[in-house]
């Protein structure tokens, strides 16, 4: 099955939970069948055998449980808010780290929206799916403390040598990037910390291992290629997948969604995700369609975060969506969600301006305004030219970074204005080349 060039190429376990609930799983592709990229066609979806997790296992059996009460009982679904402390490893054969604070920072804040139900193409999702919205009480934050019980920024560095490093394997299949000794970078405890690798993965987006999935436990986690890891950086020049949502979508197979159409990509009706709010699809949407579209004898939700049209169509997950990944992680990563906040909140807006770090991204041609405190109140952002008419403005809200896309101004000086509530603002002159 060849796949298009515009399609969100990705590599992962699919999870099929049948009839009789039975449970297998997929590997849709054989990572070690290297030769495949050097054809320069497509990539080729490749069923490679069969994993079975252990069907009959207690904790199978647990997992249907909860799931069918959580799908029974919604609203109790969102209980409070869990923390989820996340490690960003950075594979790469530049000789400096290519993934800066900002970007990471980015990228966080657009998975925390796209799971709470407020991404920005939120409000471009089709009124007849506005009641399915699905708003996971789900946090991603920066981990503070490495296994050692150090202090840690929560991103790591590792040079290497080899060249799309998250499709080389080693002795047993073992995929590369995921060990020290393979040349790539060996995660954290996956019981304490979500591992997210970023490394370069030929033509594909991303991968994910599925819960209780894994062939290795230090394979427990996701692959993002950098390209495709947050908006700006690398991400900024990557066209159709560079907002982000990557990540959302990776993130929502390692909680074990399937595609919402099911698995494979032939056209099929017989197929489903598992998940009974969403709407039965013949299979995979591409690009950014518009209005309804039918098939199956439904309407497609092609705006899921689990379909693979473009970045800038992909707006939610469904209600049954978050039931499933609660039960997931219930079932499967008890002791992963901790407690606390992503960040430190702070009330002050004098604290809080006077620590902002203001950097220019030349990939996205956007100025980032980021901040290691979260401001506990909206802000007003705005940028006028000498002659003081307003060129841009925006709101921030209670995200840690701030993207001014002014690639359509002209060069010159230009001043922004941050203003908080009441009468509180401040003023910095930038200079645009």
């Amino acid at each position: 099955m060849m796949l298009q060039e515009d399609f969100r190429k990705e590599a992962h376990f699919d999870l099929l939970l049948n009839d009789s609930s039975a449970m297998r799983l997929i590997l849709i592709f054989t990572l070690f069948i290297i030769p495949l990229f050097s054809t320069g066609q497509s990539n080729l979806c490749k069923t490679d055998g069969k994993i079975d997790p252990a069907r009959d296992s207690l904790k199978f059996h647990h997992f249907q449980s909860l799931l069918s009460y959580n799908l029974a009982n919604p609203q109790i679904q969102n209980r409070s808010v869990q923390y989820f402390p996340v490690v960003i490893h950075v594979v790469s054969r530049q000789t400096t780290n290519p993934v800066s604070e900002a970007q990471v920072l980015n990228q966080l804040d657009v998975i925390n929206a796209d799971f709470s139900g407020n991404g920005e193409n939120i409000l471009k999702l089709l009124s007849e799916f506005v009641p399915l919205l699905g708003r996971g009480e789900m946090k991603f934050c920066l981990a503070t403390v490495d296994p050692n019980g150090q202090a840690t920024s929560g991103i790591t560095f590792t040079h290497t040598d080899i060249p799309n490093i998250a499709l080389q394997s080693g002795p047993e299949g073992r995929i590369a990037v995921f060990y020290d000794q393979l040349g790539g970078k060996t995660g954290w405890d996956p019981t304490r910390y979500i591992n997210v690798w970023i490394g370069e993965y030929g033509d594909f987006l991303g991968s994910a291992s599925f819960p209780g999935a894994a062939p290795f436990s230090e394979e427990i986690g996701i692959v993002i290629d950098p390209q495709y890891f947050g908006s700006i950086g690398e991400a900024g020049n990557s066209g159709v997948y560079g907002r982000g949502h990557t990540l959302t979508h990776e993130m929502g197979h390692f909680f074990g969604l399937k595609h919402i159409w099911g698995k494979g990509f032939d056209a099929n009706c017989d197929d489903s995700d598992d998940v009974p709010d969403t709407p039965n699809a013949e299979g995979p949407y591409f690009g950014c369609p518009s209005g309804q579209r039918i098939s199956c004898n439904s309407s497609d939700m092609y705006q899921n975060f689990m379909d693979l049209t473009d970045d800038r169509c992909l707006a939610a997950f469904t209600k049954g969506q978050v039931a499933y990944m609660q039960s997931a992680i219930e079932t499967y990563y008890p002791g992963l969600a901790v407690d606390g906040e992503c960040a430190t909140y702070t009330d002050s807006y004098s604290d809080w301006y006077a620590q902002l770090i203001w950097s220019y991204d030349a990939s996205s041609n956007t100025y980032v305004i980021y901040s290691d405190e979260i401001l506990d109140q909206v802000r007003k952002v705005e940028v006028y030219g000498v002659d003081g008419r307003l060129a841009y403005t925006n709101y921030w809200d209670d995200q840690q970074t701030h993207l001014m896309n002014l690639s359509a101004l002209a060069s010159g000086i230009y001043f922004v204005r941050i203003a908080g509530d009441g009468n509180k603002y401040f003023v910095r002159t930038i200079v645009l080349y």
